[in-house]
């Protein structure tokens, strides 16, 4: 049995030291990503303690057929959406501070993780011109490091589909700003 199973069997127990190694385990990868999709530390922090309130309160319903990560993360999409349509967006001018802390191993990604580290104010920018949905694929994809199946489950849509909306995120992107060309590989990718 793997230790997220073992975690979650505690956690339903009724064990709260287990649900706070669960919090430990996957908290900078939520929090990560919520900070990029709002740009605001306080909301990015404020919904990571909802999400985790959803999490327990709906942990019975977590059935094992993905990563316990990509579970949780599907619930901080929909709950990112909630909050996004009640809130307005912080106006943050310091991007790249977002990029400082990218919760996965630059190793594992393409070479345009290391560009859009370096280059994040810039690309922040240009990402606030796409649609959200694509922000959310793009992100997920390429700065998550999550795979285009795990994207799909994640955002409640098909890996064809969430390979497409990585794609126009890529071709927008390219669009609004020749710098992120299919040069390295990144507009054509999928």
């Amino acid at each position: 049995m793997d230790y997220d199973r073992i975690l979650i069997e505690d956690i339903l127990k009724g064990d709260i030291d287990s649900f706070e190694k669960l919090i430990n385990k996957y908290q900078r990868v939520v929090y990560g990503y919520l900070l990029k999709m709002t740009f605001s530390r306080e909301e990015a922090e404020d919904i990571t303690q909802e999400v985790f309130i959803k999490v327990y309160n709906n942990l019975y319903k977590y059935n094992g057929s993905s990563r316990l990560i990509t579970w949780i993360l599907k619930i901080a999409v929909n709950e990112f959406k909630t909050q996004y349509k009640k809130r307005k967006r912080a106006n943050y001018t310091n991007h790249e501070e977002l990029f400082k802390d990218i919760p996965c191993d630059i190793s594992d990604l393409p070479e345009v993780a290391l560009e859009m580290k370096e280059s994040g104010s810039e690309l922040m920018m240009v990402l606030e011109s796409i649609s959200l949905e694509q922000k959310n694929a793009l992100i997920l994809r390429y700065i998550q490091g999550f795979s285009f199946k795990e994207v799909g489950e994640i955002m409640g849509i098909s890996t064809e589909a969430a390979k497409m909306r990585v794609q126009r995120a890529k071709e927008n992107l390219v669009k609004k700003n020749p710098r992120f060309s299919p040069r390295g590989g990144f507009a054509y990718e999928v």
